[in-house]
């Protein structure tokens, strides 16, 4: 799958110019709102493009795993829109995690990160990963000791941040950078929304009426990211040993959501079909707790045309900006040496085809596994 590449010069200067935070959830009205341009910066962590090369050649490069054997991509591959393909995450040592991974298309418009919403920024979500020991299993700072090791990166990181030592801080600034560019827009709703009347099909106009009306779909999911960026408790049963039944989670955004291998939060529904099931009988909420879900009815022609509506929420652009020339050209460095001692690790992401997810019964029940805090 190639991804969409936009304009270089104009999105780079749209960049510079920075879009307006999103809104959030409007109780009053909510209402679809068209997503076009380029996440906001922090004030202290502006773009350029050297950042953006080195925080790419971060986000692929094994350096920053203990193993030497994994890097961001491999849960968050391109070719699988920044996710793995998987229900749920595929952690280290074999082992499937409790959680599902997120896309990373439009988080640089995402109000907190994480399914729970635990991290409030790009820049402090990148050490978490490294963490987790069915992750990345690094400490940061030790990861960022191998990165000024190299000589590629010593020479990188001078003319991207001139004068600074490198520190994990600045790691993270960079792959946050690179994060940025992800995004996903020019859907048929967005095409509709800024005037084009034949961008939907009759069906997924009716499908809007529903999401609009009927289903209630709206109320959470609204505004240019179709999230209200709140917590809600929907009625999805917990993976043993994750947190306690009735947790919050925030609203994930709808768009591309036809793309995805799983849905809610632990990838315990593997088809759109079952996340509309569930929500038309009101969640599945254990004797004492309740959903902030409603049951609806839907015919079979309505869900269909739901799905169609859904369907239209599919971007076409899906990277701002591709920060090749190689980063050798854009360092102006004439040779970037191995950035591992071992050969064999150097070659890239695991690629046995023995790392593949076995298919699961049912919730991980391994006492074993870890809790992401």
């Amino acid at each position: 799958m190639a991804l969409t590449r936009a304009f270089p010069l104009l999105l780079l200067a749209t960049f510079a110019a920075s879009a307006a935070e999103i809104p959030g959830h409007r109780a009053d009205k909510p209402r679809l709102e068209p997503l076009s341009g380029a996440p906001p910066q922090p004030a202290d962590n502006p773009s350029t493009p050297e950042k953006i090369a080195l925080g790419k050649k971060l986000f692929f490069d094994n350096i920053l795993s203990g193993s030497n054997r994994r890097s961001c991509s491999t849960c968050h591959n391109p070719e699988l829109y920044f996710t793995d393909g998987f229900s749920r995450a595929w952690g280290l040592n074999e082992s499937e995690l409790r959680r599902k991974t997120p896309n990373l298309l439009n988080a640089g418009w995402q109000q907190s990160m994480f399914f729970d919403g635990r991290e409030k920024s790009l820049e402090d979500q990148v050490p978490k990963p490294l963490e987790n020991p069915f992750e990345m299993d690094i400490d940061p700072a030790e990861a960022a000791e191998r990165v000024a090791a190299h000589p590629f990166y010593k020479q990188a990181f001078a003319q991207t941040f001139p004068g600074e030592e490198v520190t994990f801080d600045l790691i993270a600034k960079a792959i946050a950078t690179y994060e940025r560019t992800l995004v996903s827009y020019d859907s048929d709703l967005d095409r509709y929304l800024l005037g084009d009347e034949s961008a939907l099909s009759p069906e997924a106009l009716r499908g809007m009426a529903l999401f609009s009306g009927k289903a209630g779909c709206i109320q959470c999911h609204n505004g240019p990211l179709l999230t209200d960026h709140r917590k809600h408790y929907t009625g999805v049963a917990e993976n043993a040993g994750d947190n306690p039944a009735g947790t919050k989670y925030k609203t994930q955004s709808l768009r591309d959501v036809l793309r995805r291998y799983s849905y809610m939060h632990n990838g315990e529904m593997l088809k759109i079909e079952a996340v509309l099931e569930h929500y038309q009988k009101g969640g599945s909420a254990p004797a004492g707790l309740e959903a902030e879900i409603r049951p609806f009815t839907l015919t079979a022609e309505e869900k269909g045309d739901l799905l169609a509506f859904l369907g239209a929420l599919n971007g076409r652009v899906n990277e701002l900006l591709d920060a090749s020339p190689a980063a050798t050209d854009i360092f102006n460095i004439s040779q970037a040496p191995l950035n591992l001692d071992d050969e064999e690790a150097a070659a890239g992401p695991v690629t046995d085809p023995n790392y593949i997810k076995p298919k699961a019964d049912g919730p991980v029940t391994d006492p074993n596994y870890v809790k992401k805090p």
